[in-house]
């Protein structure tokens, strides 16, 4: 990649836009940064806690340490391992925020990524945001150009977007010119793996760690002078072709019709800056620690459950229609482990039923043996619909004892830009994750203040854990 920037070419016009672009974002878009961090704070926090976060980070400090902080934990390591651990932490509990775009959890790789490096290289809280909106900007673009097939492939795209994305916001954070973003991004294809096969199991939240940690090597690897090759994200050997399937990529454009989320399955020049996805697209930050898959239903059951003021016994069963590729996400029936459990519709709508809620204490060990959670299993029914989640909302219909049928559809989840989280529901969040935590007051105190703060403040002033 010697030759000038072409922008007709997707790797040229994307490190082009990465090294370039003036950071005159608007206010919207810090705020939602702004806000994105204070939640992914305290999902690293509460995340730490977690055994698989511990067994890693016991492994990992003995790696080697560094200037990067661990959140919610005592220690700092070199810039990709606190990034592997902290990216790890975030997405163990999925509690962390989905971004439709790219279908991935975008703040669980960018955030610990840019933390590390920021720390690293002493960044301001300015320059930290810039890079945020960069690279969220970049993982959307690229996931846009390969979903929704790419998922539907059974591709974990928080592991593969995530990767790329993590890669062009270090590289943004670094300073790097577009020559060295260009290598920095497709350094960062060679980092792009993870499979659906893994959810429910330790190694999931590790694909955000994994992606973090390899987008922050890619960035540092392409400062120091290493090269990638110019044709990763589209061409015949490409990351689109490979990971959508030649057999998709044929007939996607007849396929995709009016895609959702700006899904495309393609490159068009002229389209990495427009729109800017975290203004126009904006994030779903999770009101509860399970699969995202799950909160359409659950919010349309705890509707119907409060409205009517029901009670498990008043049900006979519930019948959730949903988007066959949401239910599918939701592949365990019985599970026998917390993890499991996020990612099991009969356990979540159970709980959901009993307790009128679903919180970080009902994916404890023990609570997901309760005999009268699993009691309701068999009441909850399901019925997949082969259609886009913008194409069909999913309905809740609730069947009662006394025969009443209650219905309700929702089209998106409490926490999206649509129906977003007030800034009070989102403190509450972090207070209920972080309670704990010897220095949550202070932290909390910075992060109030956090849109207000001097953008010329150090980084440090975020991740100190001192009180």
């Amino acid at each position: 990649m010697t030759r000038p920037a072409d922008t007709d070419h997707p790797l040229d016009e994307i490190a082009l836009w990465v090294s370039d672009r003036h950071a005159d974002w608007p206010d919207a878009a810090l705020v939602t940064a702004s806000n994105a961090t204070i939640d992914t704070i305290a999902c690293m926090i509460v995340g730490s806690e977690d055994p698989a976060i511990t067994t890693l980070t016991e492994l990992v400090s003995q790696w080697g340490h560094g200037p990067a902080t661990l959140v919610g934990q005592a220690g700092a390591l070199s810039a990709p391992w606190a990034a592997l651990i902290n990216g790890a932490a975030a997405h163990v509990l999925d509690f962390d925020d989905n971004f439709d775009p790219a279908k991935a959890h975008a703040s669980a790789v960018l955030i610990p990524a840019l933390f590390a490096i920021g720390e690293q290289e002493d960044c301001t809280i300015g320059d930290y945001l810039d890079a945020y909106i960069v690279g969220l900007q970049v993982m959307g673009h690229i996931g846009q150009a390969v979903n929704p097939f790419h998922r539907n492939r059974g591709w974990h795209a928080t592991a593969t977007m995530g990767a790329i994305g993590a890669a062009a916001g270090a590289a943004r954070l670094l300073k790097l010119n577009a020559a060295q973003s260009a290598h920095a991004i497709s350094m960062a294809t060679s980092r792009a793996g993870g499979f659906m096969s893994q959810f429910g199991t330790d190694t999931k939240p590790l694909h955000a760690g994994f992606a973090a940690s390899g987008g922050v090597q890619s960035a540092l690897m392409a400062r120091a002078g290493l090269t990638a090759g110019r044709e990763t994200l589209d061409g015949p050997n490409s990351l689109r072709t490979l990971m959508v399937g030649q057999d998709v990529e044929d007939r996607a454009a007849d396929m995709v019709g009016t895609a959702e989320h700006g899904q495309s399955v393609d490159f068009k020049p002229g389209r990495i800056a427009d729109p800017l996805h975290i203004v126009a697209y904006g994030l779903k930050v999770k009101r509860f620690p399970n699969c995202g898959s799950v909160h359409r239903a659950l919010d349309g059951l705890l509707k119907l459950r409060e409205k009517h003021s029901l009670t498990a016994e008043m049900v006979d069963h519930v019948l959730v229609r949903a988007p066959a590729s949401h239910l599918r996400n939701l592949m365990y029936e019985d599970p026998t482990t917390p993890a499991e459990a996020k990612f099991c519709l009969e356990y979540n709508l159970s709980v959901g039923l009993i307790n009128g809620r679903v919180g970080l204490a009902d994916f404890e060990p023990a609570a997901i043996a309760r005999q009268d959670v699993r009691a309701l299993f068999p009441k909850i029914r399901k019925e997949y619909v082969e259609k886009l989640e913008s194409e069909f909302p999913t309905e809740v219909h609730i069947i009662t004892v006394s025969g009443q049928r209650l219905s309700t559809a929702i089209q998106m989840p409490m926490g999206s830009r649509q129906v977003p989280l007030s800034r009070a529901q989102l403190f509450a969040k972090f207070d209920d994750c972080v309670a704990k935590w010897p220095v949550a007051a202070r932290l909390r105190r910075v992060l109030e203040e956090m849109t207000a703060a001097d953008p010329l403040s150090s980084i440090t002033t975020l991740l100190k854990q001192d009180t």
